[in-house]
């Protein structure tokens, strides 16, 4: 048996065209992966996806802006608030999710969440 030329074993491990070691590339998933793997996590999670503190922030923000009078809210308010506040994101999303699906496509732009809204049926303004 022969060996080829050029392929000498190199002790200590392998080494680049320099003479340097090789270092390896970091692991890296395939695309999607990452993204189904979260999916399923906050499917799963019963938590808001929103944090608590700063939607509080904007909450009085918010009305600060529009009624001056208005400057107290009771906690239970402020949670079912955020709870109707991600329930409809969550529809916005699901929606426009179908509306890129139903475009050949998998990644949701922004023309599907307007579409989304657009037809949505729901009116709360």
């Amino acid at each position: 048996m022969q060996r080829r030329a050029g392929r000498a074993a190199a002790p200590g491990g392998a080494q680049g065209a320099t003479g340097q070691p090789k270092q390896r590339k970091p692991h890296r998933f395939r695309p999607g992966t990452v993204a189904l793997r979260e999916i399923r996590r906050y499917q799963k999670s019963v938590d808001f996806l929103i944090p608590f503190a700063p939607f509080v922030r904007l909450i009085k923000e918010v009305t600060d802006f529009f009624c001056p009078e208005i400057s107290r809210w009771t906690p239970q308010a402020l949670v079912a608030i955020q709870e109707a506040a991600e329930y409809h994101l969550v529809d916005v999303f699901e929606r426009a999710n179908h509306c890129a699906i139903h475009a050949k496509r998998v990644t949701v732009m922004q023309k599907d969440i307007q579409l989304a809204r657009r037809i949505g049926g729901r009116r709360l303004w």
